[in-house]
């Protein structure tokens, strides 16, 4: 989800997308992924592909912050700046109650093959080639 929403940021075919590109970094960053839930709070933050809402903004770096990401905590206390206090109270009642969603299983795990990783799926002659190793995740 989230490199696809990274994609979609970039622009597959040259011309960034942040409509399409929101709309992962949403699914991902409330799975709990620290790095959609920091590209979440920027496009709040500045509007791009969804109407800026500084509050949105301030829970999702937040959230990112709690994961140990600095620079979401960076933004997080400059968004709470700009934010009266009754938005900024709302914005910490949406931070704590906060509960990511279980990703899929099948965008999180990989069955391996039956003879395992590390055994080439078809034996030949001298010494076989190590297996390339694939990132999991969403």
């Amino acid at each position: 989800m989230h490199n696809l929403a990274v994609l979609h940021a970039e622009g597959i075919d040259g011309k960034p997308d942040f409509k399409n590109a929101s709309q992962w970094f949403r699914r991902a960053a409330e799975s709990g992924v620290s790095d959609s839930q920091y590209n979440l709070g920027i496009m709040f933050a500045r509007g791009l592909g969804i109407e800026q809402n500084l509050s949105e903004a301030y829970k999702w770096f937040s959230l990112a912050a709690a994961q140990g990401d600095a620079d979401a905590g960076k933004k997080r206390d400059d968004v709470a700046a700009r934010l009266d206090q009754q938005a900024l109270e709302i914005a910490k009642l949406a931070v704590q109650s906060f509960t990511p969603e279980p990703q899929p299983e099948e965008a999180i795990s990989v069955k391996g093959p039956p003879e395992g990783w590390d055994k080439p799926a078809v034996a030949g002659k001298g010494k076989s080639k190590p297996s390339a190793r694939r990132g999991g995740g969403a």
